[in-house]
């Protein structure tokens, strides 16, 4: 019975037309930028590094179920959402989506901003750090055991 039990914490994360709305979302946020301040130049740069702000918080350090099911009863407790994606099996079209989303960004921000200066080791830090994260070797490592408990 437990296998088949749906963790409601990450199961709309596996519909495409999530992804959709994903992708969408981040182009809504770009065109919002340039709409605001047409000759700002670190548009990109600026969703890319927002982005891994917000899914290195969102998935890969809060832990546990924002909200009590008590048909998990703490099982969850301990694992970041990252991990608790598909029970945590690997290379799965919802994890290599969510992988693939800050390599493109990273892609796209080397296009408009170059690999000079600041803005490229911004883009770089940020997009590294998040896509490391999501690396199979990283799966329930705690460096430094920085956010154990």
């Amino acid at each position: 019975m437990d296998e088949f039990q749906i963790n409601r914490n990450e199961s709309w994360m596996h519909s495409q037309s999530f992804w959709v709305v994903y992708v969408l979302g981040l182009l809504l946020g770009k065109l919002t930028i340039s709409i605001l301040d047409p000759d700002f130049q670190y548009g990109w740069l600026s969703i890319t590094c927002l982005h891994a702000l917000i899914t290195f918080f969102g998935l890969h350090w809060q832990k546990g179920l924002p909200f009590f099911f008590p048909e998990h009863q703490g099982k969850y407790t301990r694992l970041t959402l990252w991990e608790q994606i598909d029970k945590g099996k690997q290379y799965t079209p919802t994890r290599k989506f969510f992988t693939l989303v800050p390599i493109v960004l990273f892609m796209i921000t080397l296009h408009a901003n170059g690999i000079s200066g600041l803005p490229f080791y911004l883009n770089a830090i940020s997009s590294f750090v998040v896509v490391l994260s999501k690396m199979p070797k990283m799966d329930r490592v705690r460096i430094f055991g920085i956010n154990k408990y």
